[in-house]
Order: C-alpha cells, then sequence, then structure tokens
C-alpha cells in the first residue's frame, strides 16, 4: 500500500508503535530509522525496515524487509494481526494496552491514543466514507455511549503511564 491515501486507518499510525521493551520491560519505540534499506524506493507503509529502541536498557535490534519475487520489499514473515494487542513486527506487546469494560484496549502511540480519544469524546459523530475510517473498525463497546466515561477514563490512565 502506498503512503498516499491512508490517512484514516490504521496503518496511518503504524510509523511509530510503543511497546514493552523484551529485556526490561520497560516503554520502547518501534519505528523507521532514516538509514533504512530501499530508502529511495516507493514508500509502501509496513515494508520499511524498523528498528527496536529501549532508552532505558539500550536494547536495540532492526528488521529488514527483502526483495521479493516482483521486485518489491517485504518481510519474509507475516506480519502480526493487530488485533492481539502486539506490534506487527517483532511480535512485542504495546505499552499502551490495559482492560475497559471487560475488553483488552490497545494504542500504538499517543497520536493513535488522542485521535480515538478525539472521536469518543464526540456526541455527535461525523458520516461520509465511514467504512474506510479508523473508527468503523472500533469495536463497538467502545463506541456505546454508556461505555463513554468508563473509555475515557481507561485513556486518562493510559496518557498518564509513560
Amino acid at each position: 500500500m502506498l503512503n498516499e491515501g491512508v490517512g484514516g486507518s490504521l496503518i496511518a499510525y503504524s510509523d511509530l508503535f510503543l511497546v514493552h521493551c523484551p529485556r526490561c520491560n520497560s516503554c520502547s519505540r518501534i519505528f523507521t530509522p532514516s538509514n533504512a534499506k530501499g530508502q529511495n524506493e516507493p514508500g509502501y507503509i509496513g515494508h520499511e525496515s524498523k528498528r527496536l529502541v529501549c532508552s532505558k536498557c539500550g536494547f536495540i535490534k532492526d528488521i529488514h524487509p527483502k526483495r521479493r519475487w516482483d521486485n518489491l520489499w517485504a518481510f519474509s514473515h507475516e506480519l502480526f494481526d493487530e488485533k492481539q494487542g502486539i506490534d506487527w513486527y517483532f511480535g512485542l506487546p504495546l505499552y499502551l494496552q490495559t482492560q475497559c469494560c471487560g475488553h483488552n484496549i490497545w494504542f500504538f502511540n499517543f497520536e493513535h491514543l488522542s485521535h480515538i480519544e478525539d472521536y469518543i469524546k464526540k456526541h455527535v459523530r461525523p458520516s461520509g466514507l465511514y467504512y474506510l475510517s479508523i473508527e468503523s473498525r472500533l469495536p463497538t463497546w467502545m463506541k456505546l455511549s454508556k461505555n463513554r466515561e468508563e473509555v475515557l477514563k481507561t485513556i486518562e490512565k493510559l496518557k498518564q503511564k509513560v
């Protein structure tokens, strides 16, 4: 998928993951380094080199895509399922996740969290090309007005976590 046209989808927030460090369990970052392989290639979101960095213990790990038979960059493994609360590249648990209303609630990063928080706060939610948006993929329990206060309290606790 090309970078253009992903504005309202979940993949638009996949440029930064906050995860638990596999060594010390503190908050670590997964991002696209500036010296990524294939830097001059067309930008396909999700298929750039990624780097895991923990600023607390100094843990660093890179993962690089390889050229496929069709001359595109891709990883040799399938990207992880985002519904499980783990990052797509290393399979580490997301740092911004907790239980809310009997369900697991998670966010890739603070930008993702803020976007969902703004949506949950709205009493009148916009329509349009809704089925293409990140909001359309939210579970129903998060969108229900009876859970609004509990979801917002949980989001506030996650904002204080880091």
